[in-house]
């Protein structure tokens, strides 16, 4: 019983929200495939959105974790665009938050010629 109780500890720890540092941020946004310029941009962009907390999440507008990617579009319930749940983009794995934002990003792009138009905190920059 003891063993499981500690597994069961351990997994719960493990999902749990953190401060992502902004040097693993980048690493990780670069392992995607982010190019070097943007990189500055997207620590900006984390920075005021969710001040680094995976676990960020804004009760009146819906948004979640780093990115704050909203549940009315992206994540769900309601939302489904990037098909992952809006607890998982709250969790300590960023990666699927690292997917989903870029997702938003390319459409954003598409639609307005530049991705970061998306977050409304990139108004402080550029």
């Amino acid at each position: 019983m003891f063993k499981f109780l500690a597994c069961v500890l351990l997994l719960a720890a493990a999902s749990q929200a953190r401060i992502v540092s902004v040097s693993e941020l980048k690493n990780a946004l670069a392992s995607y495939g982010v190019s070097g310029d943007k990189l500055d941009t997207w620590a900006c962009v984390v920075e005021h959105e969710s001040n680094f907390d995976t676990g960020a999440y804004n009760g009146n507008t819906g948004d979640h974790g780093l990115f704050q990617i909203s549940q009315i579009y992206w994540c769900s319930p309601p939302g489904n665009g990037c098909g992952v749940t809006c607890d998982s983009m709250r969790d300590d794995d960023i990666n699927n938050d690292i997917q989903c934002a870029l997702k938003i990003f390319a459409e954003h792009e598409h639609l307005s010629g530049n991705g970061f138009n998306a977050w409304v905190a990139y108004k402080y920059c550029h």
